[in-house]
């Protein structure tokens, strides 16, 4: 039987060395070796009774050679499970190791050397209460969930073409053609787009362009054709161009079609189709269509677009409406809760990690990259946010270790087992069972084999959301729903930016590098 040595390294790897005797792989070689003789043909022999001789020399080294990596990695797997070991990844053939000479004459032992990252110790700092954060405690007022309803039913109007603009809901087509002064720019940008007059920032040019119609044109600053927080959409859906492309900010807008949304009132089925049947149900039952009224396919027939100017019931519509206000609004709160709760973590691991060192394996890990993503290059800042990516996770593990509801990786098995069983009505006790999912577990990790993982982070975070305050002093603040997703924005744009610097300064060092 295979045996193994382990060697840790200062740079938080193990070398492991896996020996492999004669007696460990002989019989089997010889085995394939010998069913090969049986089905090979040479002529000068009667099927079946070709030399063995002729079989290592045909198929030997490569026999010889699937066997011994097949041990090893059989012997690696084992040993990392058997000894608690926490690793990063798989392992790796070491790199200064030379190919074996594979002898099929005689058989001899053989030493293949494997290298793997290890898990840092982590002795966790700042999980005394001497971390403060801000907790968002979001408002959701009427008007905010109004504008959630207005949003929902301008999607499911009618879109009509007209001539002339009616209102701040029409969307224009339009010629976007590049000024140079009042002229179009010789081989200047000419790109057709779509615009919402609603989200157009200069209140002056609105109210100029709810006056024209279609064939009218006008000029504007093409940044201001966008809302605010869609300023990054210019270049790669307004203008179709690369960030490479530079391009003078005034253009003229020629409109080529108008497009009228007609918003349709609120009824029983756009009720039901906003929040669900079943919430809907407590809301506008006696309005919905009675169960023999049901399509032959579906539950309740809900049209794409809805007649905006079919007749509603005055009780159909105020129940509708009292409806979707409540529903939304509860689904507004669990939305926004859900979303501070989890910035409240990260903002917590981006702290730990702040003053927690975490010295990763380099050398291995980035070596682990570029063999699992063959089609990647591996830049500096890609391992450096792949880095930071795992040791945020890290952190997180060590953190829901802590506070005792930590979620391991073969919980998340568990978890898929019982499923699996229960969605199957199987039996437990039946060794089949467990073999039919084994083949569906393996299955589902070739299809996504990050699964595992990203639900183990997911559990972890929710656990560790629930008792957060444990660890860490939180700073209550009452805002609405427009202060609390104008501090998301600053906060991305800020770290956007901190990331641009990042950037900017490794090529700075990269083209010293190459200079120097």
């Amino acid at each position: 039987m295979p045996t193994i040595t382990r060697r840790d390294t200062e740079d938080s790897r193990a070398v492991l060395t896996v020996h492999i005797a004669k007696e460990d792989y002989e019989r089997s070689v010889n085995k394939k070796l010998n069913d090969f003789r049986k089905k090979a043909q040479l002529k000068g022999f009667r099927a079946g009774q070709v030399p063995m001789s002729y079989a290592k020399k045909v198929y030997g080294k490569q026999v010889l050679a699937d066997e011994l990596n097949d041990l090893a990695y059989k012997e690696l797997i084992n040993y990392i499970a058997e000894s608690g070991m926490e690793t990063i990844g798989q392992p790796l053939p070491s790199e200064d190791q030379s190919a074996p000479e594979l002898n099929v004459k005689n058989y001899t032992d053989y030493e293949f050397e494997y290298e793997i990252g290890l898990i840092p110790t982590i002795n966790l700092k700042g999980i005394d209460k001497s971390i403060t954060l801000d907790s968002f405690d979001v408002e959701i007022t009427d008007e905010a969930i109004q504008e959630e309803i207005d949003k929902y039913l301008k999607k499911r109007g009618e879109r009509k073409e007209i001539d002339e603009v009616k209102s701040e809901n029409d969307l224009l087509t339009v010629d976007l053609i590049e000024l140079e002064g009042d002229e179009p720019k010789i081989d200047g940008i000419n790109k057709l787009s779509m615009i919402a007059i609603e989200d157009i920032q200069d209140e002056k040019l609105k109210k100029k362009i709810l006056e024209l119609k279609k064939g009218d044109t006008f000029d504007a600053n093409i940044h201001e054709l966008v809302a605010e927080d869609q300023q990054d959409t210019v270049r790669k859906y307004l203008l179709n161009v690369d960030e490479e492309t530079e391009f003078n900010e005034t253009f003229r807008a020629e409109i080529s079609t108008i497009t009228h949304i007609q918003a349709p009132e609120m009824n029983a089925l756009l009720l039901a189709d906003a929040v669900g049947l079943e919430k809907a149900e407590k809301h506008v039952a006696e309005f919905l269509p009675k169960e023999d009224e049901a399509t032959e396919n579906e539950e309740l027939e809900i049209p794409e677009a809805v007649d905006a100017e079919k007749a509603v019931s005055k009780e159909e519509k105020e129940a509708a409406e009292k409806g979707m206000k409540e529903e939304i609004g509860l689904l507004m709160q669990e939305q926004y809760e859900d979303t501070a709760s989890k910035r409240l973590v990260d903002k917590t691991m981006d702290k730990l990690l702040e003053i927690n060192e975490l010295p990763l394996p380099d050398s291995y890990f980035k070596r682990w990259l570029k063999i699992n993503n063959k089609d990647k290059v591996i830049t500096e800042k890609l391992y450096t946010n792949t880095a930071k990516t795992l040791r945020l996770s890290l952190i997180l593990n060590a953190v829901a270790k802590h506070l005792g509801v930590y979620v391991s990786v073969d919980d998340i098995e568990t978890e898929l087992r019982e499923n699996f069983y229960e969605r199957g009505g199987l039996d437990p006790e039946d060794p089949a069972t467990e073999e039919k999912f084994q083949q569906f577990y393996e299955q589902m990790l070739q299809y996504s084999e990050s699964y595992v993982i990203q639900r183990q982070s997911q559990l972890n975070s929710d656990n560790v959301k629930e008792k957060l305050e444990e660890i860490i002093k939180v700073k209550k603040k009452k805002v609405s729903t427009k202060e609390f997703n104008d501090t998301l924005q600053a906060e991305y744009e800020e770290a956007k930016k901190k990331e641009e610097a990042e950037s900017l300064k490794e090529e700075a060092l990269a083209q010293v590098a190459i200079e120097g």
